[in-house]
C-alpha cells in the first residue's frame, strides 16, 4: 500500500506491515499504536498513520465485540439454504435474532443464513416457520456437528506474497 491512499481507492494492495498492523487490529480492537507497534516491531506513529489510513479508506469500517455464542447457551449452530419466490422471505429471514449471518449466493439458492440456537427446538421453531413460509420455496438446514473455524481474525492474502 502507498503512504497517498486515498478513501476512493478500490482496490487496496497490502504491504507485509499492512497487513501486520491490520492482523494486530483484528486480534484486538482495543490495542492502541504501542501495543501493536511492540507486537509487529512497527514504529509507533506508522501504526497510527496506517490505522487512520485505513479508517478513512474504509478498510476498517468499524469495530465490534466478538461474542462467544456458547458462553451465551446458544450451542447449537445451522446452516440454512434456502430458494425464495420474492425478496420478502429474505427480509423476515434477515429479521430473525437468532440468524447472525445472511448471504445472497449464486447456484441453485438465493440465500445461506447461519443461525444460532439455544437447542433443538428453537432451530426447530426457526425451520417451521419458514417452512410455513409462502415466499419460501425450499429450505435445507444443516446442524454444524463442530465449529473449526469461527470468526478467527485474518487478512486476506492476496498470494503475491
Amino acid at each position: 500500500m502507498t503512504e497517498s491512499m486515498t478513501p476512493t481507492d478500490s482496490d487496496v494492495a497490502l504491504s507485509d506491515d499492512d497487513r501486520a498492523v491490520l492482523d494486530a487490529r483484528i486480534r484486538d480492537a482495543r490495542a492502541d499504536a504501542e501495543a501493536i507497534a511492540a507486537e509487529t516491531g512497527i514504529a509507533a506513529d506508522r501504526v497510527e498513520a496506517k490505522l487512520e489510513r485505513f479508517e478513512d479508506a474504509g478498510v476498517i469500517d468499524g469495530y465490534t465485540a466478538r461474542l462467544d455464542y456458547g458462553a451465551l447457551g446458544y450451542d447449537v449452530t445451522a446452516l440454512f439454504r434456502v430458494s425464495v419466490a420474492d425478496e420478502s422471505a429474505l427480509d423476515r429471514l434477515r429479521d430473525q435474532p437468532r440468524v447472525v449471518a445472511l448471504y445472497a449466493v449464486t447456484g441453485g439458492d438465493d440465500a445461506v443464513a447461519v443461525g444460532k440456537f439455544e437447542d433443538t427446538d428453537a432451530l426447530n421453531a426457526v425451520a417451521t416457520e419458514l417452512l410455513t413460509d409462502d415466499a419460501v420455496r425450499s429450505l435445507t438446514v444443516t446442524v454444524v456437528r463442530d465449529v473449526l473455524r469461527e470468526f478467527e481474525p485474518t487478512v486476506p492474502d492476496d498470494g503475491s506474497s
